[in-house]
């Protein structure tokens, strides 16, 4: 089962040649014995704890050993660094190392600890010994300089230093405004470093039980797995450009047996370390790197100008070229506490005016970047810049912030828009269309035209950013010229920058964003252009209605198509139950997480997105009577404190055993239900008391229409769908919203669709509904799956903004 080329072997004994980690005949045992790699000839590395490594890639699961660092655990300590994956710095003077495994400074006592002066016939002695010490430290840093010269990688011939014209960089200026117009409370906080360690110690040396997850602050960056076939690279290969049209074939020809075409591709790439690095390796710089392995290459980096000095010139980052011209972007580490003043001194340096920001503050418990910017309506100073944050708008998967940037006492300001993408997995890879949609953002608000480069960072700025990188150059290079290469981008960025795209995860995620974005790119109106747009659904013709009804063809056409087994979890627990016709996503269900005896912890239900927030919403269909008692665990399990019905309740049969009667309660064992107040106005609306046990009560509020939200064939009033999302937008929740209907699907993608299109209208004045499906439709695919309801979406948002101008026309 896992021979070399899948599915074929030897059809009398069953023996083939092994994938990467698997040995016997057969191939059906992994590799063990701290082995791994290929037929298992490799070693594992040294282990936490003497701990076997992945089969596969030999990668230690908990970290490293005492003394070893990397992904393998092979790399010694280098020099000044001990402990736990090599995360603490030696506390010796003088330049001197310390043991690797106890941070125990080796060679060198100080001579002057003690008080009594030694006599003086043991000054030669002493003297002597000196001397003696100085020729074994002379000796050892002489073999591991010249063991590091040996192990370096030969150098590549370099490509020229490339700088930009300084006109360029004089654009994007204007006269600095009065901050008391802005709003601005409280002045500035100097965030000059103080004087402190160039990393902090977070292990003990001798604690035998520190695990890798245990550090809190610098470490190897890793993404993922470098390379999918351990140590064993592939002979590079030219690969051919692909056309746009072809794209979506080729990705499909590259996930067969287990995705290995990308994995083959990937392994093929250079990496490492291919030019010279000395800046960054420098002592007087080596304390500005994030990471321990990840240094800017000398040909084109980033220089610092103004104080003259070489020590003061240096920030981890590099200029990387486009498809077809040089510089259009600066892929950088995200800043650390004492590369502060550095960061926004190249940010006003090189005229930047958009920064991609693709991690978050902290992940787990790992540090990945400083705060960098002020909170919102704050000032903040860093050496002799002065950032303001004007302004900030959340968005589900990522924030928008608008900062001000100013030279201190010169009359000359900058807007610089930050555009933190805020929902990138750890060790994993994001949504493509949430990504595509992310980017999009970036390049249709784009205000300098200049020739500025775009600033990307992550925490080490090489994966993430890499990412980032190659999907923007691609989606222009594609759309200029109708073909792309991401192979040979990927060259041409880490020509400029080490190890740029860290996994082939993120490698394939570059297809598949760019797949998404040239099916169907993003495309924002205007309100007057939707309702000229929308105008067309007054007319009882067909013939009216066609451009939205091509344009639902297509949205059928982009539909993601997913297979059964990503609905492995769900086609197990409901095979033999009725009603469950539309199942929830394996990486989108939700579970349940009380207990309750005889009932297991999983419910056909869904998260899904608002406009404004992630996990806005729970989508689910109407329980059946057995099913009622973990309808109220999601409830409780998940804190959602509103449910809001796609029916009146009285067509619901099935909710008289767990909704109450008027002054009544419902026994649902092990839950009472307490009936508590009632109200009818635009809606209907019951406010029940979930009880378990005497004093546990959750109060939930349960809203159905008062009539049917689908028109009927002689009316096309919407009023009631309006007013269901009119009552949720006003709650301003920060608990998701039980979404329910008769399958989980039905009118629920419609609600979230205008939802979430009317918070568009708001918070951006514009407007897309297609890409608003599209974006529900990736969580479930049976959400506004007919053309009925996406034209009720158009019909009920035009009702809308007609119903709103009409308001704010009364109101003036």
């Amino acid at each position: 089962s896992h021979c070399q080329m899948s599915g074929i072997c030897d059809r009398i004994t069953g023996h083939c040649l092994c994938q990467v980690g698997w040995k016997t005949d057969t191939c059906d045992s992994q590799c063990d014995g701290h082995k791994f790699g290929q037929n298992c000839s490799k070693k594992c590395g040294h282990c936490l704890e003497k701990e076997a490594c992945h089969h596969v890639n030999g990668s230690c699961l908990n970290g490293c050993d005492l003394g070893y660092h990397g992904a393998n655990c092979t790399q010694e300590c280098p020099w000044g660094w001990y402990g736990y994956n090599c995360n603490e710095t030696c506390p010796c003077k003088s330049n001197v190392t310390c043991n690797s495994r106890t941070g125990i400074c080796i060679l060198v006592r100080e001579l002057s600890g003690s008080t009594n002066t030694p006599p003086t016939d043991n000054v030669p002695i002493i003297a002597g010994a000196v001397a003696a010490l100085v020729i074994v430290i002379a000796v050892i840093v002489s073999i591991i300089v010249f063991k590091r010269l040996r192990t370096r990688v030969p150098k590549k011939d370099q490509p020229k230093q490339r700088r930009r014209d300084k006109s360029e960089m004089e654009e994007n200026l204007y006269l600095n405004n009065d901050a008391a117009k802005q709003g601005f409370t409280n002045i500035y906080e100097n965030t000059e470093p103080k004087d402190k360690p160039a990393a902090k110690r977070t292990t003990t040396p001798t604690s035998s039980t520190a695990k890798k997850y245990d550090v809190k602050d610098d470490d190897e960056d890793e993404e993922g797995i470098e390379n999918p076939y351990g140590d064993m690279y592939l002979n590079e290969e030219t690969i051919l450009d692909i056309p746009i049209s072809e794209l979506e074939n080729v990705i499909a020809e590259k996930k067969k047996n287990e995705e290995d075409g990308f994995k083959r591709e990937y392994a093929m790439l250079p990496h490492g370390e291919q030019y010279q690095c000395d800046a960054g390796k420098s002592p007087n710089n080596f304390a500005k790197n994030r990471f321990k392995t990840t240094f800017p290459y000398d040909h084109s980096r980033v220089i610092l100008r103004g104080s003259g000095e070489a020590s003061s010139d240096y920030i981890n980052a590099n200029f990387i070229s486009s498809t077809d011209s040089e510089n259009q972007y600066i892929a950088s580490q995200g800043p650390k506490q004492n590369t502060l003043n550095d960061f926004w001194t190249m940010i006003w340096q090189e005229n930047v005016s958009q920064i991609v920001m693709l991690t978050n503050l902290k992940e787990g418990v790992k540090i990945k970047c400083t705060h960098y910017w002020p909170e919102e309506k704050r000032a903040t100073l860093y050496g002799n810049i002065v950032i303001k944050n004007v302004e900030e708008k959340q968005y589900a998967f990522y924030i928008i912030r608008k900062l001000t940037v100013s030279l201190k006492e010169q009359n000359k300001s900058r807007v610089v828009t930050q555009y933190h993408y805020t929902t990138w997995p750890d060790h994993g890879t994001p949504d493509p269309l949430s990504l595509v949609v992310f980017h999009s953002h970036v390049m249709r608000t784009m205000t300098n035209r200049n020739k500025s480069p775009i600033l990307v960072h992550c925490s080490a700025g090489i994966g993430r950013t890499g990412t980032y990188i190659a999907l923007d150059a691609l989606y222009k290079a594609g759309k200029a010229s109708g073909k792309i290469n991401v192979a040979e981008y990927v060259k041409i960025m880490r020509a400029n920058r080490m190890n740029m795209v860290q996994t082939y995860e993120q490698y394939m995620t570059i297809f598949l964003a760019l797949n998404e974005e040239f099916k169907a790119a993003v495309e924002t109106r205007s309100l007057p252009e939707f309702t000229e747009r929308a105008q067309s659904l007054a007319g009882d013709r067909p013939a009216n209605q066609t451009v939205i009804r091509k344009e639902f063809e297509k949205l059928m056409k982009t539909r993601p198509e997913y297979t059964a087994t990503d609905y492995n979890m769900s086609r197990q627990h409901f095979a033999d139950k009725k009603g469950h016709t539309i199942l929830p996503l394996d990486k989108y269900s939700l579970y349940l997480t009380s207990s309750v005896a005889k009932r297991g912890n999983y419910i056909n239900a869904i998260h899904v997105s608002s406009y404004q927030q992630n996990r806005a919403f729970i989508v689910t269909h109407y329980p059946t009577p057995e099913d009622a008692v973990d309808f109220l665990r999601l409830l409780n399990d998940h804190e959602s404190d509103t449910v809001i019905c796609m029916n009146p309740l009285h067509e619901i049969q099935s909710s008289k055993t767990w909704l109450p009667e008027v002054a009544s309660s419902k026994d649902v064992p092990p839950f009472v239900v307490e009936h508590e107040s009632e109200s009818d106005t635009g809606v209907k609306v019951t406010t029940v008391n979930i009880i378990h046990g005497k004093e546990t009560y959750h109060p939930v509020t349960v809203v159905e229409p008062k009539g049917p939200l689908k028109s009927n064939g002689t009316t096309k009033d919407t009023s009631c769908l309006r007013n269901l999302v009119s009552y949720a937008l006003k709650l301003g929740a920060d608990t998701p919203i039980t979404i329910v209907s008769k399958d989980g699907a039905s009118m629920c993608g419609v609600f979230c669709a205008v939802f979430n299109s009317i918070q568009q209208i708001t918070m951006d004045d514009n407007i897309d509904v297609f890409t608003t499906v599209r974006q529900l439709q990736t969580r479930r695919p049976e959400f506004c799956s007919t053309q009925e309801e996406y034209l009720l979406v158009y019909r009920a948002l035009w009702d809308y903004i007609e119903t709103t101008s009409e308001s704010v026309y009364c109101n003036q």
